[in-house]
């Protein structure tokens, strides 16, 4: 073989194998957060230990007694919701803590305190922690008398730790591994100054074969829903008293119903059909309710894939278990963290300059041109 061309196969060969060793290592979905001003990029690990929720952090909260005393400090679980939904602790535990029960019913915590990592700037101390000031939640009697909700001291929505202030504090929750980032004020964080050790980077899943980067955006109907989602081909539907309402599919990491979790209203809209004696009770923050199993034929949700995430395809599943709260005639469905992570491998439902996305990775397999959805019905 001529010496050039040897030379050529050879380096032909290299950058393939090139290739290949960067195949191994795929890049991360998104770009790391510069914080801005006197804002400080942070992290902190939540970790779901409850059979009632996938997601709880450790924090601490101050006791309530001792006016004109330094505040003795209490260790508390905390359960959290990517959804900017209600905030509840019981009644018991509200009490436990040393504080009176307002009129009203809703309390104001003066602070929450998180354990976390300091991400950027950098600093020669990362270890921090976290105050969340003057968090309000609404005091609920649990069922059976309990002091936990969701098996937790108290139970918290994103909107409580980012008080809606979502563009500066750019939230981003990794569900795997768990962890919850935002940038904060750095006159909020106090520095213990125990450990100078880098903190752990999110693993990224190492299946480059069929795995494609997503990004799912969503529109705002109350709460953060994707922009496109269908049930059994259908996507908007009427209700009983003829108002059209959407599919609307958010993002929770709450649940644990095996990944999807619907009310009446949606399964009813979408004729979702209900397995007889599959009946199951749940406890939610102040209810029980009973629960319907199910099955969707088809499930949609819209996302952007491609170079620059910009060609719309839909990723299709079928035959999706579903769990059904048949005491919520409401229109809403929650996709939780066992289903994200079944199909949505490095999952981050992060808050950016267009609003909320769950960016990952989805098999090829799973998505079809938005051309097979099925029409919409004439009215």
């Amino acid at each position: 073989m001529n010496p050039l061309r040897r030379l050529a196969a050879a380096l032909v060969l290299f950058a393939l194998s090139l290739g290949v060793l960067a195949a191994d290592e795929p890049a991360p979905l998104l770009k790391p957060v510069t914080p801005t001003g006197n804002t400080v990029r942070v992290r902190f690990p939540v970790d779901g230990k409850s059979n009632l929720t996938a997601s709880q952090f450790k924090a601490q909260v101050p006791a309530g007694r001792g006016k004109g005393k330094k505040a003795e400090m209490i260790d508390v679980t905390v359960s959290l919701d990517t959804l900017p939904s209600r905030s509840y602790v019981a009644l018991k535990k509200w009490q436990s803590w040393g504080y009176e029960v307002p009129a009203n019913k809703v309390g104001l915590l003066p602070e929450l305190v998180i354990a976390g990592s300091q991400l950027a700037p950098k600093a020669s101390k990362r270890d921090v922690l976290i105050r969340i000031p003057s968090v309000s939640l609404e005091i609920i009697d649990p069922p059976g008398g309990s002091d936990t909700v969701y098996g937790s001291d108290l139970a918290v929505s994103i909107r409580e730790l980012t008080k809606n202030n979502d563009r500066v504090m750019e939230p981003r929750y990794y569900f795997t591994p768990q962890f919850l980032e935002l940038s904060v004020l750095g006159t909020s964080l106090r520095r213990p100054g125990t450990d100078d050790g880098t903190p752990p980077e999110p693993t990224l899943t190492k299946e480059p074969a069929g795995l494609v980067p997503v990004s799912g955006p969503t529109v705002v109907r109350g709460l953060p829903v994707f922009a496109y989602a269908a049930v059994n081909g259908i996507s908007q539907y009427k209700t009983p008293d003829g108002r059209d309402e959407w599919v609307n599919v958010g993002v929770t990491s709450y649940s644990n119903w095996k990944g999807l979790y619907m009310t009446l209203g949606t399964a009813r809209g979408c004729g979702v059909e209900m397995e007889d004696g599959k009946d199951l009770t749940a406890i939610g923050a102040n209810f029980e309710a009973m629960i319907g199993k199910g099955k969707l034929k088809e499930f949609r949700l819209g996302f952007l894939t491609g170079p620059g995430l910009k060609t719309p395809k839909d990723l299709v599943l079928k035959d999706v278990p579903v769990f059904i709260d048949k005491n919520n005639s409401e229109h809403f469905v929650c996709l939780g963290p066992e289903l994200i992570n079944e199909y949505l491998k490095d999952a981050v439902y992060a808050f950016g300059p267009d609003g909320w996305r769950l960016h990952a990775r989805a098999k090829a397999e799973y998505l079809q041109d938005i051309t097979t959805r099925t029409p919409p019905k004439k009215k």
